[in-house]
């Protein structure tokens, strides 16, 4: 393209090209190149950097994050500053309608930063305000639903009574007793006081009062109180503004325990931020692993407000991989660090994790590096995070086993076998892996390792019909309800294997034919639409339906008290329709249709039926 054609239409009114001088100007238009993209085409893909900025120059793109679009670009409208300067992001860019678009080579906006400042500030400042908005955007929707928590979220204190007559004495024996710092007085008129630690204090050791005389005249009477379904924050406004300690809290006019202060602040500090400074500060295993047992406090929170699952999904992976990376520095050697790649496999992998799975890892090392203390490592590392709530893996497939840690070489190897002799434990440790994220080390040695398998992919159909068969091992159910559901008494429904599995399976099936290195369930939905392997309005239902099932799960986890403390071991993946709405189970059935809908599309894919 001639200078001429390129100066009569690039417009260097647009910032930041306004800073360049006419020399610089010059040097630009000679850099230049047009890219020319149908409707549809899909212009920049989610975790793909960029070599060139993109500047409309006729049309329209979207920019998507998932099935959303979160923003429009038209004539004059640069994008991505992000994926050209902060390596790959996490949305897509697909023009709108036929659309052209200047390429700004990398290389040229790099030596234009460094030749004139003003130019380098703008450019960097339009960068760091996309990184501020993109956090912003997360950590607002996190507060708004933090400051949406309830105090039945809260942990209360169970209430003790005192009849007026009681003395001091019988007040300082309840209290220590009961484990708290305030007791509950009934006076003779039917009123109800309080008295704490400190007024028995101030009365006892300071006015020299004796123990024997009766607490009914030490008793507050105008009681501090709110209704236990009231939100956390409007307790914490009271507590500020009366300068108290604790709230009396009731349910329904009865007083059902005491909100004390230090919990109220326990509730509200289950915010990411906070948690994962605690991560970035832990000294040693046991400040993280109250770090991880924090995350509970986030999911319930979050969960209890109403933030949809693949945003609490989000947050739980961040700040696990957080622990991971903590913990292996913790342990680890430093060379042991630098010659290898702590992985994830999984759901956590996959960025779906929400309460504790077992655990799926693993360890790349570099060839030819040895550890001697390798194996005591590894083996503390498992054990410590059992100890933190993430139950060992029943197929073992975790750092303490020599098959999981092992030089890249062995790694390749093992995937040659996988896919060219698989037997069914090789296409499970294939399905995993391929699902496999970097959480520590050099990622380098994953992305090679990811490489080396895409490349050794067989194109023989029946090596995919196996891979994908799994998708029909279990049974998905449908019409459950109306007079078949009564028939049935409303038996429950195992929705992993019924809904969630043949989604994430299928979809993994049909990434790995197409040699997708997007790893989330969601997002290879979307890629696979962008390819036209899907229908985007059936990639969209699929994708809500994902999210509903996986909600249905969660529900079913955050109402078993063996949540806090067992683990996925403890908790089974069974939702009971008997206890849903009816709007509810009529989102469950129409969901398990579309599964079953997917499923015989799979089927027909791979040819499944014919083998």
């Amino acid at each position: 393209m001639s200078e001429a054609i390129a100066a009569g239409t690039f417009d260097f009114a647009i910032p930041p090209f306004d800073r360049l001088t006419a020399d610089e100007r010059q040097r630009l238009l000679r850099a230049l190149d047009v890219g020319v993209y149908p409707d549809g085409f899909v212009i920049l893909g989610r975790d793909e950097p960029a070599d060139v900025l993109h500047v409309v120059m006729r049309g329209q793109v979207q920019e998507r994050h998932g099935g959303e679009v979160v923003e429009v670009y038209g004539p004059g409208d640069a994008f991505d500053v992000r994926a050209l300067f902060g390596g790959a992001q996490t949305h897509s860019f697909i023009a709108a309608e036929d659309t052209l678009c200047w390429l700004l080579p990398r290389d040229a906006l790099v030596g234009l930063a460094h030749a004139n400042p003003a130019f380098a500030g703008a450019l960097h400042e339009d960068f760091a305000a996309r990184m501020r908005a993109l956090a912003d955007e997360r950590d607002n929707r996190e507060l708004a639903a933090l400051t949406m928590a309830r105090i039945r979220e809260a942990y209360l204190h169970p209430p003790v009574f005192l009849d007026a007559a009681a003395t001091l004495r019988d007040a300082a024996a309840a209290m220590k007793e009961s484990q708290g710092n305030a007791v509950l007085v009934r006076g003779a008129d039917g009123r109800v006081g309080i008295v704490t630690g400190t007024d028995l204090r101030d009365r006892v050791v300071l006015d020299g009062v004796p123990v024997t005389e009766p607490v009914g005249p030490l008793a507050r009477y105008q009681l501090i109180t709110l209704e236990r379904d009231d939100q956390l924050f409007n307790a914490l406004i009271l507590m500020t503004k009366h300068s108290v300690r604790r709230i009396v809290i009731t349910e329904g006019g009865a007083i059902v325990g005491l909100l004390e202060q230090i919990d109220l602040l326990g509730a509200l500090s289950n915010h990411s931020q906070v948690i994962a400074l605690q991560i970035d500060r832990a000294a040693g295993p046991d400040e993280l692993k109250k770090a991880s047992l924090d995350t509970i406090g986030l999911i319930r929170t979050l969960h209890a407000t109403g933030v949809k699952v693949p945003f609490i999904a989000e947050l739980v992976t961040e700040l696990n991989r957080k622990i991971f990376r903590r913990l292996f520095e913790l342990l680890a050697p430093p060379d042991l660090l630098a010659n290898s790649c702590l992985i994830v496999m999984g759901s956590e992998g996959r960025g779906e994790q929400l309460l504790k799975t077992d655990q799926d890892n693993g360890l790349i090392l570099r060839d030819g590096y040895e550890c001697p203390q390798l194996g005591a490592v590894m083996a503390e590392f498992t054990r410590h995070l059992v100890d933190f709530g993430y139950p060992p893996c029943p197929g073992n497939i975790m750092v303490s086993n020599p098959e999981w840690t092992k030089p890249l070489a062995a790694f390749k190897d093992a995937v040659f076998h996988w896919i060219h002799r698989p037997d069914e434990n090789a296409q499970l440790n294939l399905a995993i892996f391929y699902d496999a994220a970097a959480v520590a080390g050099d990622a380098a040695l994953l992305a090679d390792a990811k490489r080396y398998l895409l490349t050794k992919l067989s194109d023989n159909a029946g090596f995919f019909s196996h891979f994908a068969r799994p998708v029909l091992a279990f049974d998905t159910p449908s019409g459950l309800f109306g007079g078949l559901f009564e028939r049935r008494g409303a038996q429950p429904i195992d929705i992993k294997k019924a809904g969630i599995f043949p989604i994430v399976h299928g979809v993994r099936a049909l990434a790995l034919e197409k040699h997708m290195a997007e790893t989330n369930t969601t997002e290879r939905l979307w890629v696979l639409a962008d390819k036209g392997v899907l229908d985007r309005a059936f990639a969209g239902e699929l994708a809500d339906a994902f999210t509903f099932l996986s909600t249905l799960r969660l529900k079913a986890r955050v109402n078993t008290a063996a949540a806090d403390t067992a683990g996925e071991s403890g908790i089974d993946n069974m939702v009971r329709p008997a206890e849903m709405s009816k709007l509810e189970r009529d989102q469950l059935n129409d969901c398990l249709a579309l599964v079953k809908k997917f499923k015989e599309f799979v089927s027909y894919h791979f040819h499944l039926n014919m083998h």
